[in-house]
């Protein structure tokens, strides 16, 4: 689903305004690539930064590498006087993701995801992975009905993100600003 179909936004079920740069597919490099061209225009007091899962799904590119596109993200963030706020990684499905994609995961996609995470929680962040915890706790996997596709989260999946930005973002907003 694209932009235009809000439901499968979760910025749609935000309680403020946000603007969507996201770019399906976007690697941590390609995010990186692109700041200057697609953030900086907006002049935003905060960026939320969520990436990471193509990467990290992927046996091509390392947790290490992956990190260190983070790290420059944020600090040209810092550069243009942007406050970041990360969020976590929810969990994806190999699976779910062969059917609709045709593509592999990395076996060792968990422990790379949970050391991402770990990595997230030492900066201004949102923990959006903790919302997906309790339904894929068995597995650790995403369920089918938060992901059909294994990769992008459904309706009550965008709502599960969008909930947990909303009751964490004041305190959020406060920890960047300091």
């Amino acid at each position: 689903f694209g932009p235009e179909d809000l439901e499968y936004s979760w910025l749609h079920y935000l309680d403020s305004n946000a603007v969507n740069l996201s770019q399906s597919g976007n690697l941590t490099s390609d995010m990186l690539a692109r700041f200057e061209r697609d953030v900086v225009p907006f002049h935003p007091e905060y960026l939320i930064i969520m990436g990471g899962t193509n990467d990290l799904r992927s046996d091509e590119y390392t947790l290490e590498s992956t990190i260190k596109n983070m790290n420059a993200i944020e600090e040209k963030c810092h550069r243009y006087g942007i406050k970041p706020i990360f969020l976590t990684l929810p969990p994806i499905n190999p699976a779910n993701i062969i059917r609709a994609f045709d593509e592999q995961t990395d076996p060792g996609w968990k422990n790379k995801f949970a050391r991402f995470n770990d990595f997230l929680r030492t900066k201004p962040h949102i923990d959006v992975a903790k919302s997906f915890a309790a339904y894929s706790s068995e597995t650790g996997e995403l369920p089918e009905w938060l992901g059909y596709d294994g990769l992008h989260e459904d309706v009550i999946g965008k709502q599960l993100i969008a909930a947990r930005v909303n009751a964490k973002w004041e305190t959020r907003v406060q920890a960047a600003d300091e």
